[in-house]
């Protein structure tokens, strides 16, 4: 794992903690409140959290926030293909496999200045083909939600939208993805319909604003709606750990937005910034 230095790292993994009021979620969906990183390994992360400490390997942490935390995704990806292969040449040598499960995936670990430094723990660092499954995994359910999509025309052959033009998500992060500024170009301050599934919702403690997270074929491009709550609902909060939006008027109860469902908002084109696409200006569409 390659760091930006350790004092700029972790100031990375508080901000990154801090943008997600202090709770880290996983890819397979763990949320863990008031989490504060304690220690950074080379390719693990271990926080405390309300119910205890926990220890994380980055591949169970969404692409963005491993990027914030300096982690190199592509560079460990590269060195446990390396790894496998080695061990795969040593299985075919008899039991040296058995002996020898394999490299660890770095050796030198970057120094943790305080307040952040702990008692070192004797916890040994996992073999590639432990974590080789779960990236597999992550990478395979992922692919599976867009399998036999095309890749969209590229912005830079395509006019500016229009309000009534509809875009999905998928042509919104393959544009972005693949050419930002022809995309920005397409998209910025522009009026436009997108549409696509929910994967979470956040809700913000100081306004009626929301931001609805899509899901997206690569989480390091990930489509943000920012979507205001009616005021006709005196109050509302989100459920399941930010899967069902619903607001409340005196008893009656109605569910807003969920995780999974398909959606159509007109938006305004915002910034591109730390891999997410702002959509401002929400209206939701039928």
């Amino acid at each position: 794992m390659k760091f930006r230095g350790s004092l700029v790292c972790l100031s990375a993994v508080v901000a990154a903690l801090t943008a997600l009021g202090s709770d880290l979620r996983t890819l397979d969906g763990r949320v863990f409140r008031e989490a504060e990183p304690r220690k950074l390994d080379d390719d693990r992360l271990t926080v405390k959290h309300s119910g205890g400490e926990a220890v994380l390997f980055f591949y169970e942490i969404p692409e963005v926030d491993r990027r914030a935390l300096g982690y190199d995704t592509d560079a460990a990806l590269k060195r446990l293909l390396q790894q496998v292969q080695e061990l795969r040449r040593s299985k075919g040598s008899g039991n040296e496999a058995v002996s020898n499960p394999g490299p660890k995936m770095l050796t030198p670990k970057p120094a943790i200045p305080a307040p952040f430094a702990v008692a070192p723990t004797p916890t040994p660092a996992p073999a590639a083909p432990r974590l080789l499954p779960a990236a597999a995994s992550i990478d395979t359910g992922r692919a599976s939600l867009w399998n036999g999509l095309q890749p969209p025309k590229p912005a830079s052959e395509l006019p500016v939208v229009g309000s009534e033009d509809t875009v999905t998500s998928w042509e919104l992060v393959n544009h972005f993805r693949s050419d930002p500024p022809a995309a920005a170009a397409r998209y910025g301050r522009r009026t436009f319909r997108v549409t696509g599934v929910i994967e979470r919702i956040d809700k913000s403690l100081a306004t009626r604003l929301v931001r609805i997270f899509l899901e997206t074929p690569d989480p390091a491009v990930r489509p943000v709606i920012e979507w205001r709550v009616d005021d006709r609902y005196n109050a509302f909060h989100t459920q399941r750990d930010g899967r069902t939006l619903v607001g409340q008027n005196g008893r009656t109860r109605t569910k807003l937005l969920e995780a999974g469902e398909t959606v159509v908002f007109e938006v305004k084109g915002g910034p591109f910034e730390d891999g997410v696409v702002e959509l401002k200006q929400a209206r939701r569409r039928p």
